[in-house]
């Protein structure tokens, strides 16, 4: 991966914010029922966004397939995050899709 330290940095605190805003879209949600993916999608985000953080802080040969991979399921985390109004889920969206870019630039 061809990329300077400060888009990986960029990337990885992309990464801790989605992280961040996932886990309280979580914790607001609780134990209500959702009519879409979310919270499941919240799920995947943070595992691969962490999965997404270890791969870049050691340079693995495999972080930009891993930050695609993250970046799509950002997105899609994004989307069904977007069909909420609760502002924990606006913020989980925003969060995602920032992610997402970043992500996705990564993988390029």
């Amino acid at each position: 991966m061809s990329q300077t330290s400060t888009n990986v940095q960029d990337c990885i605190r992309a990464c801790q914010e989605c992280v961040a805003a996932c886990e309280r879209c979580l914790y607001e949600m609780g134990p209500n029922a959702s009519d879409n993916d979310c919270p499941r999608c919240c799920r995947e985000c943070i595992d691969l966004c962490n999965l997404c953080i270890a791969a870049l802080s050691r340079d693995s040969r495999f972080a930009e397939e891993i930050c695609r991979l993250c970046g799509e399921a950002c997105r899609w985390c994004a989307e069904q995050c977007g069909e909420h109004d609760h502002d924990h889920c606006r913020e989980c969206m925003t969060a995602c899709q920032q992610c997402a870019d970043e992500c996705l630039a990564m993988s390029k």
